[in-house]
């Protein structure tokens, strides 16, 4: 991470320690790593059914017999 991106993510600590308040602040930030981690399941989950749906599709274009094609003229 760079430099300029550690500044911002110093800056938005200590805007979201000024306006949440040091007392709210671990109950948010728990709750929104639980977000992302949710969002991180949902996505592995799509993931894997997306490849699944592929490799179903790869073993049924082997299973297919290739048409022969005309040489043209």
């Amino acid at each position: 991470m760079s430099l300029a991106g550690w500044g911002e993510i110093l800056f938005i600590s200590l805007l979201a320690f000024v306006i949440i308040g040091p007392k709210d602040l671990p109950k948010i930030l728990f709750m929104v790593g639980r977000f992302v981690q949710t969002l991180r399941r949902l996505s592995n989950e799509f993931m894997v059914e997306f490849e699944a749906i592929h490799h179903v599709k790869e073993v049924e274009d082997r299973k297919r017999p290739k048409k022969k094609e005309k040489p043209s003229s």
